[in-house]
């Protein structure tokens, strides 16, 4: 599912400011509350428009993220690291029109690699990651050591890189995955060790889509081990009420996969391991079962529709004022209460015109 969000605003102090901040040292201060879910329009609001820089945008991602896989490997990081860095990386992707950040795959991809380190606490120093990159692209050239001169700029970009990463994220370090639960999923319906084994290879491609920014965990699971069984050809019915999904989600999800198995094969890890003719016939099939449900076909689960929330990314915003960071949405609530009662352009308040 899909959770909604509800509209922010900037906060301007009023005559009982929060404890939290001295409101009368911050005239322009502006409330960027967590939201680690977006919907899908969100996302493709944020997305480039033209079909050259779309292309684009895709072969960057999935360039980092085959980068951020093949590091993982030779660091040995945990699923949970390797996850957290690709949700990190299309974060900053969606909200940041740097040209260097839409072009350059491999030291965004490191940075989101080191801050996803700290956050799930796998102690590495960015000149490991660094130099682990550095041999990967360079399989030709001498090895280089944690102390090659090669790595000094570098390692200050990436470093600089850790605090852009931080606020894209909202400071939010809640970071839930598909792995855990698709282990549970598999076991509930007595799923067989080999095609658990290809559901669990497919929970960690669906990292290198954007579905995680728009899907809660568990869904993502379900969608990875129905694709499993959809290409293995063995049917299984998934109980969604019970499981507080919709089908329509997992199908999307699923739709996203299909797709970039049919496109991305060579990027991905399950891609390979079947004929690209698998794919196109799964993906038929799953566009007649989207349109019978398009048609008013119960697909089991309460549908939410979202609220509606304009984006903003970082650029466009610009760099003025103070930004407040939140996690609680009855803080966020309450300050913006506060906001609306202050007399119009008292502290040099700011118009926002979206959020991020």
């Amino acid at each position: 599912m899909t959770p909604g969000s509800s509209h922010t605003t900037p906060f301007s102090p009023s005559s009982n400011p929060p404890n939290t901040v001295e409101a009368a040292g911050f005239p322009n201060t502006y409330i960027q509350r967590s939201r680690p879910y977006l919907t899908a329009a969100q996302i493709e609001s944020l997305r480039p428009s033209e079909s050259q820089d779309e292309a684009r945008a895709i072969s960057t991602r999935l360039t980092a993220c085959q980068l951020m896989v093949q590091i993982s490997k030779v660091l040995q990081f945990p699923v949970r690291t390797l996850a957290t860095a690709m949700i990190l990386y299309h974060r900053l992707l969606l909200f940041n029109k740097t040209p260097y950040f839409q072009e350059t795959p491999s030291e965004p991809a490191i940075a989101s690699l080191f801050v996803a380190c700290k956050i799930e606490d796998t102690l590495k120093k960015s000149r490991e990651i660094l130099v682990a990159s550095y041999n990967l692209r360079h399989p030709n050239s001498e090895p280089i050591n944690l102390d090659s001169p090669l790595l000094e700029e570098s390692s200050k970009r990436v470093i600089g890189m850790e605090r852009t990463i931080l606020e894209t994220s909202s400071f939010d370090f809640r970071n839930r995955h598909a792995q855990p639960f698709l282990v549970k999923f598999c076991r509930r319906y007595q799923v067989g060790s080999a095609l658990a084994h290809r559901a669990w290879e497919i929970a960690l491609d669906v990292y290198r889509t954007l579905a995680p920014l728009r899907a809660t965990p568990h869904v993502l699971a379900l969608a990875a081990l129905e694709t499993a069984c959809r290409l293995e050809g063995h049917p299984i019915r998934l109980e969604y009420e019970m499981l507080e999904a919709t089908r329509e989600d997992v199908l999307s999800i699923i739709d996203d996969l299909l797709e970039l198995y049919t496109n991305h094969s060579s990027q991905t890890t399950v891609g390979p391991k079947y004929e690209g003719t698998a794919y196109l016939n799964a993906r038929i099939e799953l566009n007649r079962e989207r349109k019978r449900l398009a048609n008013g076909h119960h697909g089991g689960g309460k549908v939410h529709a979202p609220i509606s929330v304009q984006l903003q990314n970082m650029t466009d915003r610009g760099s003025s004022g103070t930004i407040r960071f939140m996690i609680d949405p009855e803080r966020e609530a309450k300050e913006c209460g506060m906001l609306e009662g202050a007399p119009d352009g008292s502290m040099g308040r700011a118009k926002v015109d979206g959020i991020w």
